[in-house]
């Protein structure tokens, strides 16, 4: 192991931790989500879908990132509130969370897979078929990266519900994409 999957890894740990123990439901997405699925390529920071309650539960997590964590505190409450994403930054490794506060993809929590994402990490992570949307999404939004993500899970992961992605793609407005996306691999 390198020093920046060391790096990924205890900042994995030490996000992990602060969720569990706050019981907070939460899973990976973005790009290591899409390489863990699809073909591996550099990510500058960790991407999560996080649903929290407001108050309480709120208060409690800001207090305990802080301690390992850069955070803005009034910032996070107000895109919590707001469901918008907020970042952190790990004071350690210097590596970027980038947390999306409710669910792109309708109940796309409840289809994560707890999955080995390095050596001794068990974490959820999104469902192959939700990154495969929620990429859909995102380059609806713009992004390029997500085009070479979605033609790679798509020609490595042989058991994709075709069915399922397909009716969320149209749900979600990007069939079209994921039509042309298709043709392309």
């Amino acid at each position: 192991m390198n020093n920046n999957d060391n790096e990924l890894k205890s900042t994995l740990v030490d996000l992990t931790n602060i969720l569990s123990e706050l019981k907070v439901s939460y899973h990976l997405t973005g790009g290591l989500a899409a390489s863990f699925y699809g073909e591996p390529r550099f990510t500058q920071d960790i991407d999560l879908v996080i649903k929290i309650n407001r108050g309480k539960n709120l208060q409690l997590l800001t207090e305990a990132l802080a301690k390992r964590f850069i955070i803005d505190a009034d910032s996070i409450q107000d895109d919590i509130n707001s469901n918008q994403m907020f970042q952190a930054l790990h004071e350690e490794s210097m590596i970027k969370i980038d947390f999306h506060v409710g669910e792109a993809i309708p109940n796309e929590l409840e289809r994560s897979q707890l999955k080995e994402i390095l050596p001794g990490i068990v974490i959820p992570i999104v469902a192959v078929e939700d990154i495969i949307l929620a990429k859909l999404i995102w380059i609806q939004k713009g992004s390029a990266k997500s085009r070479q993500d979605i033609k790679s899970i798509i020609r490595l992961q042989k058991s994709l519900d075709l069915e399922y992605l397909s009716s969320q793609a149209l749900n979600l407005g990007v069939k079209h994409i994921l039509s042309e996306l298709e043709s392309e691999v």
